[in-house]
């Protein structure tokens, strides 16, 4: 069933009244007029898809009517009907824009036809406008994925407006910390003087988030008159450009000095307008990333030299404590020898704090060097549980070794694989409860050794299982946590591991204990790899 709503305009009441029926019951919304004069009055009214129009008429004739109507409409199809079907009219006529004739005397399914082969000639000509029109927006597509500076953006979509639209004049407006900022091409003037109006205009087109069009002398709309004048154009069209929320974030506005735009301009530029938008919201979002990175950047590279700064000061007034320390516990007896040990214990408890800081100051700045060696698996992890016996003895833990005897020697670097042996065991022992297990296992896999260290401590949730190895980063609240340590630990042996050409991981559930496991290669290469 047809929609598409038609005027007919004849000055004989009998072929309207005719007419009339036969496309009222093909399904059109169908307005009738006797006069050129009425036709035009009417189009102004509301909008047609088609004008139907005698040739032969008192006053405006139908070649004079459909002149004037597709100045009001450029989209209106028009077609004639007449009884003198000769070649000089038809010429006319092609030349005045008419898209179809009908030789009276007519069939009602000659007139049907005729007024469906016009509309679909038409309805295809849009076609082939809106596929021609995908091209430059294609393009456009490409250059939003690799533009993120927001200037050569703006620009690149006023030239394009600007070209497809064969209009003399491209503005765009875009809303900013409450005010508008105007974007024009070709440049204006320096005369600012319309500058209040062009901001009036893009306020109404945001306002109202739709198509906006004006033109030169329209009464519906004289507020803009003084505008379209200091433009020089005769016409002119404004889409809104609608951020994801829904709120208007600019406006886009095209002038023409002749020649009001199509509906396929306008719909090339609603399409334009929305891509513009989230190109525009893409290019602010980069900024602002942009900018936090540095930001974040900045305060990293202060990071580091504070951690650098205050880890080297704090060594000398730190050794200096535990020298005279030591001097006087070797010469004290009773209480006054136990207050020194824990003195001296908690002071090299620092001076563990401090080595910490300065490692993870190291291998950031990839000062780390990897020294390679034969190294014995199961020897390391004996002499690391040997030198930490009397922090696991205080809580009666269970420390088992399951390696094999005859376990391939690693080529690797001894020191590294004893501080992540070291880290991951002593984190075992200080949230695994008294009289807890911890355990050591060690299998191969292909040319990698693999490493876990279990534990029935009190686990680590889900979420958390990638941030543990995070600096500085810790599973309980910083004011209420019972156990020591400033949570760089575990983000030192995953730098280690790294360092060794490994990968570190944990799996734990709440109150089950947890699971940490390394794998190293059986032969590391004696290149360093990249930080990351």
């Amino acid at each position: 069933m047809a929609h598409e709503s038609i005027l007919i305009v004849d000055d004989e009441p009998d072929v309207l009244d005719l007419c009339l029926r036969i496309l009222e019951a093909e399904g059109y919304r169908v307005d009738t007029v006797q006069t050129g004069y009425d036709a035009l009055e009417r189009a102004r009214q509301k909008p047609f898809d088609l004008l139907l129009v005698d040739i032969k008429m008192p006053g405006l004739d139908g070649m004079e009517t459909a002149q004037a109507v597709k100045k009001i409409n450029p989209d209106i199809i028009c077609v004639t009907m007449t009884g003198y079907s000769t070649m000089n009219i038809a010429i006319e006529a092609l030349k005045l824009g008419v898209d179809e004739f009908i030789i009276k005397p007519f069939t009602p399914s000659e007139l049907g036809t005729s007024v469906a082969s016009a509309l679909e000639k038409e309805r295809l000509y849009k076609e082939n406008i809106r596929l021609r029109s995908l091209v430059p927006l294609f393009e456009f597509n490409r250059t939003l994925l690799s533009t993120v500076e927001e200037d050569k953006l703006l620009r690149h979509v006023l030239q394009l407006a600007q070209q497809e639209t064969r209009a003399e004049l491209a503005l765009l407006f875009l809303s900013a910390g409450g005010k508008l900022a105007e974007y024009v091409y070709p440049s204006l003037l320096e005369d600012e003087s319309g500058r209040p109006q062009r901001l009036e205009l893009a306020g109404s087109i945001m306002q109202h988030q739709a198509c906006f069009s004006l033109r030169r002398g329209d009464p519906a709309q004289p507020s803009f008159e003084k505008l379209l004048e200091t433009l020089g154009v005769e016409f002119l069209v404004g889409i809104p450009l609608v951020a994801k929320e829904g709120q208007s974030m600019g406006a886009l506005a095209l002038g023409r000095r002749s020649g009001p735009f199509a509906a396929g301009d306008t719909e090339f530029l609603q399409v334009l307008a929305g891509q513009a938008a989230i190109a525009i919201e893409n290019a602010h979002l980069f900024q602002e990333i942009q900018q936090a990175y540095e930001e974040l950047k900045q305060l990293d590279h202060l990071k580091s030299e504070f951690i650098n700064i205050a880890a080297h000061e704090l060594r000398t007034p730190l050794a200096i404590l535990l020298g005279y320390a030591s001097v006087m516990a070797d010469e004290a007896v009773g209480l006054a020898r136990d207050r020194l040990d824990i003195i001296i214990r908690h002071a090299m408890r620092l001076g563990a704090i401090v080595d910490d800081l300065l490692s993870l100051n190291y291998l950031e700045k990839g000062q780390a060097q990897l020294d390679l060696e034969e190294v014995a698996l199961r020897e390391v992890i004996e002499q690391v549980i040997f030198d930490l016996q009397e922090m696991a003895g205080g809580k009666a833990l269970h420390i088992q070794v399951n390696v094999p005897t005859d376990f391939p020697v690693l080529q690797t670097d001894r020191r590294k694989l004893d501080l992540i042996v070291t880290n991951l065991l002593s984190n075992a022992i200080k949230y695994t409860p008294e009289g807890g297990h911890i355990s050591f296992q060690a299998w191969l896999d292909g040319d990698k050794a693999i490493v876990a260290v279990r534990d029935s401590g009190i686990g680590i949730p889900p979420e958390e299982h990638e941030r543990i190895f995070e600096r500085f980063y810790q599973v309980e609240d910083s004011l209420t946590r019972e156990h020591g340590g400033i949570g760089l630990g575990l983000s030192i042996t995953k730098s280690l591991v790294e360092l060794c050409q490994g990968r570190i991981w944990v799996e734990s559930e709440i109150g089950k204990g947890s699971t940490f496991l390394f794998e190293l290669p059986l032969q590391a290469s004696p290149q360093i790899p990249p930080s990351t």
